[in-house]
């Protein structure tokens, strides 16, 4: 049957009664029904045939019954009610406050009915009070809506619901965002457009109870193979490939207007592209772990140029203890090497980028080597009993936890501890990861000084804390035979991580405390098992419990208690930093309110810094270099859509925000840069004559008949080319990168099997070569 705006049966459905929802035609009634509507939605609700909780709960409205039930998400008994009650046929949905009629098969609008509905009705849904608390209500189901199973991808479920729940990372999604690409021929199934669409669907005003992130699984493939199938995979590392790719996308460069002109190309030499394939970065894993692998293995990670691209070495199967990441020289390398390289940002290397001081003591001279890396998230060990008891006594034990437990409860986490490993806390596991590693037998230090390889003593602490601090457990070890999980429950911090102890003197984060936002748990052993996430809703201030399409409010002791698998940890907000926001919020309102009489000058400010004002802790200083050029004009990139990128304020609301953090360059006057639009002209220009030289060359291969020479080009390199030239990316590629898809054998480089790669002609080759350099040089057929 047809769906009708409709409904001619809410007379004979008893609602004009609703019990004392509506009894009475005056405002005390129609106060008693609202409370009634706020309890029923504040409270643990549940389907009273099945007891199962959700969102998708309906209320029969007919007098004297009130059942909630749960809707076609689950077992539908709502249907059934009415099919064994037909009088019964008008149920409130209980999240979104919507009505539908099962004898109209359709919805019932209180305010415009046709035939008009009873006056008690129009009066428990016109009172101001109901209109305000009704909103308030919906806001706060923005944001908790499961994410439906695709098969197996439960690892994906939860890893998207955590980062769906760090508010800075999600506003900047809801705000920042451009709604329309500035090139017609970006794909559609890019990871950052799908990731947005789905953030824009959880976070609407009326959201589903369930999405299927389809498009986000779809992009994913697209990029990664290791997710096509549907095989299990494990969620740590999945985020790390979502990051990864995240960044690459949404990337852009960080132009200083006190830099040169001309100081936006690097040239890599052929023995750059050699070094990065044996360079071994200082590894920020701990010499105390015992996790296979040892003290050095996160050195298969490195980063260039401010790509978050990895070279793999371990398994991609689900509970493969994912990569340590190897702090990245890409911003910040104390000897300077990287200084005259392209420093790229994204919202991914805002939010989540920390750096820590890495520095080897050399025990023959003495000499102490120092080394700024960058980290998005922390690998942390689960210390063994006998680890525990060495940092115990090495560590002083500032707080005591299970002082104030029982007997019993002692005796539980003594057998537990027994039979499951034992119990720990999160400061033991810092405490493990950030101790002094000593380098010594194959480990050894090569010394710059002796010019030999000596013993030497690796320690580290924390230069810059990042806004969301996100920390791995790793619980599962893999060995030759088998693999195997740490079961130990590892207590943490719901509020007040204070890492002041695994900082440096030097920190320059003012911010040390951490509020405790999201946990990704996994249940079951290192052979299968199943995922989920618990989140702090911010509008409701509710903790969630995130299971594939279910989501339902749940207490604090149960997060407390959960086998967290990875923490997601933000700044805490200040009290006197929500003052500031107000205070700005107040000039503002105020600046709107009198414009008439407003001041003469109107300054122009980030809609980027602006977004991070609103949600970091420390948000740093003012950063208008996100859309002005190094000599004060609109990037030609972003002139067309200025309005998106760039908000006005009036000059007392510029004056406050500079004062209080600095930066700029101060911006009253938008105009377009005639330097940076020839260089975008000339850079345009190259694109073209790129790619029609490559589409000439490409059709003369495929149109060759006789045996001709064919060479390989990696697959990821190219990609980055072809983002270049079709206008994806402002970046250039850099060099060519053929090392992944290369092995050494007999001292020459062959092809590797079953990598990403592509069939080029000699001439196609000698193209990319000559432009971009780089190797090495691969032939499939001489």
């Amino acid at each position: 049957m047809e769906k009708k705006s409709y409904c001619d049966h809410a007379e004979q459905s008893s609602f004009s009664g609703l019990g004392e929802l509506s009894s009475k035609a005056n405002l005390n009634g129609v106060s008693k029904g609202l409370t009634r509507l706020t309890s029923l939605v504040t409270e643990d609700a549940h389907c009273q045939e099945c007891q199962i909780p959700g969102r998708n709960l309906w209320l029969c409205l007919h007098s004297k019954c009130y059942l909630i039930l749960c809707g076609e998400t689950h077992k539908d008994h709502s249907s059934d009610h009415f099919q064994d009650y037909n009088n019964h046929c008008l149920h409130l949905n209980l999240t979104t406050f919507r009505i539908w009629c099962y004898k109209c098969e359709g919805e019932m609008l209180p305010l415009n009915n046709d035939p008009a509905i009873s006056q008690n009705l129009l009066t428990l849904f016109s009172q101001e009070n109901t209109s305000d608390q009704l909103m308030r209500l919906r806001c706060e189901t923005q944001g908790i809506v499961g994410l439906q199973n695709l098969g197996n991808t439960c690892y994906l479920n939860a890893a998207l619901q955590a980062l769906s729940n760090v508010p800075p990372m999600t506003q900047y999604f809801l705000e920042c965002m451009p709604s329309t690409d500035k090139d017609k021929e970006v794909k559609r199934t890019s990871l950052a457009k799908a990731y947005r669409t789905l953030i824009q669907n959880v976070w609407s005003e009326h959201p589903p109870s369930s999405i299927a992130p389809t498009s986000v699984l779809y992009a994913v493939k697209l990029v990664f193979q290791m997710f096509r199938g549907f095989q299990q995979h494990d969620s740590q590392e999945f985020l790390r490939c979502f990051m990864d790719q995240l960044h690459e996308e949404l990337k852009e460069p960080v132009f200083d207007a006190r830099e040169p002109e001309g100081v936006s190309e690097t040239n890599f030499s052929d023995e750059d592209s050699e070094q990065s394939e044996s360079e071994s970065y200082l590894t920020c894993d701990s010499g105390v772990s015992d996790d296979e692998g040892s003290s050095q293995s996160c050195s298969n990670a490195t980063y260039h140029s401010g790509s978050r691209k990895r070279t793999r070495s371990s398994s991609d199967s689900e509970f493969s203890d994912a990569l340590d990441r190897s702090p990245s020289p890409r911003n910040t390398s104390v000897e300077g090497t990287a200084s005259s390289s392209i420093k790229f940002r994204s919202i991914v290397s805002d939010v989540f980028d920390g750096q820590i001081l890495s520095s080897v003591e050399c025990l023959t001279c003495n000499l102490i080597s120092n080394r700024l890396e960058t980290f998005q998230d922390l690998s942390l060990p689960i210390p063994s009993r006998e680890q525990l008891l060495v940092i115990h006594q090495s560590v002083p034990q500032t707080q005591s936890q299970g002082e104030d437990q029982g007997w019993m409860s002692w005796m539980w986490n003594y057998v537990w501890g027994w039979f499951w490993g034992p119990n720990g806390r999160l400061n033991d596991c810092l405490s493990a990861f950030f101790s002094a590693d000593e380098l010594k037998g194959d480990n050894m230090y090569s010394c710059e000084k002796c010019k030999k390889l000596r013993n030497g003593i690796k320690f580290s602490m924390i230069e810059v804390l990042p806004e969301v601090l996100t920390i791995h457990l790793k619980r599962f070890r893999h060995e030759p035979l088998f693999s195997s999980k740490i079961s130990s429950h590892i207590s943490f911090p719901i509020r007040g991580l204070d890492m002041k102890p695994w900082i440096s003197r030097d920190c320059s984060s003012k911010i040390t405390t951490y509020d405790l936002v999201a946990v990704i748990v996994h249940h079951g052993t290192a052979g299968g098992g199943h995922y989920t996430c618990y989140a702090l809703n911010e509008p409701s201030s509710q903790w969630m419990e995130f299971d594939d399409s279910s989501a339902r409010p749940v207490s604090v002791e149960t997060v407390a208690n959960c086998q967290a698998y990875v923490l997601f940890y933000q700044k805490r907000r200040t009290s006197e930093m929500e003052d500031f926001r107000r205070h700005i919020a107040n000039l503002t309102q105020q600046e709107l309110e009198a414009r008439s009489n407003g001041g003469l000058l109107q300054f122009y400010i980030s809609c980027k810094w602006f977004c991070k004002f609103k949600t970091f802790a420390e948000p740093g200083p003012i950063h208008n270099q996100d859309f002005l050029c190094p000599h004060g004009g609109i990037q030609p990139l972003k002139i067309e859509r200025f309005d998106e990128v760039c908000l006005p304020v009036s000059a007392v609301v510029w004056e406050a925000l500079h004062t209080r953090f600095g930066g700029g360059p101060a911006c009253n006057r938008l105009f377009r840069c005639p330097i940076c639009q020839q260089k975008q002209e000339v850079m345009d220009k190259r694109r073209r004559e790129e790619l029609d030289t490559f589409l000439e060359l490409q059709r003369d291969f495929q149109n060759e008949k006789s045996s001709v020479p064919i060479y390989a080009i990696a697959m990821n390199w190219f990609r980055k080319w072809e983002n270049f030239v079709k206008n994806r990316d402002s970046a250039l590629p850099g060099p060519v990168e053929n090392l992944p898809i290369t092995i050494l054998r007999n001292g020459n480089r062959i092809l590797r099997p079953s990598s990403d790669f592509a069939q080029l002609s000699a001439a196609l080759w000698h193209l990319f070569h000559s432009h971009y350099g780089g190797g090495p040089e691969v032939v499939i057929r001489s």
